[in-house]
């Protein structure tokens, strides 16, 4: 596997790395292992209204979750102007559209749904620290969207154990995730609460 950066790494060379990293280890076989580690914890057992993603590129794919016969499940939107902006549709397989990226996403027509209603938040992301922080593409819109869901909502960063690092540099308006879920399973990071920020570096 490719090295780390060094830690005082700026996020440019963060996301590098953990691109590469993802494409080479994430597989169908670790899909499924982190599904099922998904799966056998008591918070996603629990909650109804979950919020998932569809994976694009190499992102940890959760389709084998869809198939669950107690969830309702919830897809973003991606609103690109004239802010950017997610909000959130039920997932409906025949009301998908393709974003100009390419990844699936609801259509235009679908009805919203309130943030306040979801009960667990599945996160994807490129990277994520052991306090919860995490990487994305560098747009926020996920740290926008995730404060607004409701206080105590578990918000879990879906991801493999190697692409966890001991820090990143990551700033006061990053969202933080209260829990990682890898292929080993699901772990508490940070508490269930909006106010809950990273500090800067």
């Amino acid at each position: 596997m490719l090295t780390p950066p060094p830690a005082n790494a700026d996020k440019s060379s963060w996301r590098s790395w953990a691109k590469a990293v993802r494409r080479e280890l994430v597989t169908p076989a670790s899909n499924r292992r982190v599904a099922a580690a998904l799966r056998a914890w008591p918070g996603y057992q629990r909650a109804r209204r979950v919020l998932v993603y569809l994976a694009f590129g190499s992102e940890v794919d959760l389709t084998p979750l869809l198939s669950d016969p107690n969830k309702t499940f919830y897809l973003t939107r991606t609103v690109d102007k004239p802010q950017r902006d997610l909000t959130i549709h039920r997932l409906e397989p025949g009301r998908l559209e393709r974003h100009r990226l390419e990844y699936l996403q609801p259509s235009a027509t679908a009805a919203q749904v309130a943030p306040m209603t979801i009960e667990l938040a599945l996160v994807p992301g490129l990277l994520f620290d052991q306090r919860g922080g995490r990487l994305g593409y560098g747009l926020g819109y996920f740290d926008r969207l995730l404060p607004r869901l409701a206080v105590g909502t578990a918000r879990v960063g879906v991801t493999l154990e190697a692409l966890i690092v001991g820090r990143l540099p990551t700033g006061p308006l990053d969202a933080v995730m209260t829990h990682l879920a890898t292929e080993d399973g699901v772990r508490e990071v940070a508490k269930a609460s909006r106010e809950k920020k990273p500090h800067a570096p």
